[in-house]
């Protein structure tokens, strides 16, 4: 009796702590391997706040997020989406679309201009503003191995977004500025990703956001 009365309970417990999940708020996050590197932290931090989720993927850039986007909406009732794309469009390729590798000739341009970038950008908004979720953008955070205009490329498209989310009346999450004065402490060696506690640094701006969001 006393084993089938604490096996009751906990399949009552079980099933208590399902339906509250069902209920917290549902977050997606979208972005390229910067934002995977802080979803887990984000996750630990909204712990019973909200359902963190994102797609089992790399985001890449606008086009790519195109042609997936429908794909990672899915069906379900989003609460809030944050996100970020911009430092694969500010890649540089050949005229094939590929990654220029370093000891290849011929010429490369960057993906995307400005101009695609935006067009894209808007197209994706567009996308994820009918879900009815709460946008939150996240600016692109510096990459600091470069150098002169390919320094300057990710703050063109961070300018170019910003004036799409102010026009569109979207919530905007700075990273960019957050990690500039920081980078040399929280990136990692390739200064273009970060370290487990830079991760955890961009999860606490993240999570800020997010229930800002979610209390709207």
């Amino acid at each position: 009796m006393i084993r089938r009365n604490f096996l009751l309970t906990f399949a009552l417990l079980i099933a208590a702590s399902a339906h509250a999940q069902e209920k917290l708020p549902k977050v997606l996050i979208l972005g390229d391997s910067i934002s995977i590197g802080y979803t887990d932290p984000v996750r630990k931090l909204l712990a019973g706040k909200a359902e963190v989720s994102r797609p089992n993927a790399n985001c890449q850039h606008t086009a790519f997020g195109l042609a997936n986007i429908d794909a990672w909406l899915g069906k379900t009732k989003w609460d809030v989406i944050h996100f970020n794309w911009g430092i694969w469009d500010t890649h540089m390729v050949d005229a094939q679309g590929r990654l220029k590798k370093d000891n290849d000739p011929g010429e490369l341009r960057i993906r995307h201009t400005p101009e695609q970038y935006r067009d894209n950008l808007l197209q994706l908004v567009e996308k994820m503003q009918k879900t009815g979720a709460k946008l939150v953008f996240a600016t692109t955070t510096p990459i600091m191995s470069r150098t002169g205009k390919r320094f300057e490329d990710i703050k063109v498209l961070n300018a170019v977004a910003l004036d799409l989310m102010k026009r569109r009346d979207i919530a905007v999450n700075d990273l960019y500025d957050y990690v500039l004065p920081h980078a040399k402490e929280w990136q990692s060696g390739d200064k273009v990703h970060f370290t487990q506690a830079g991760n955890g640094e961009l999860a606490k701006h993240v999570g800020a956001s997010i229930l800002k969001a979610l209390e709207k």
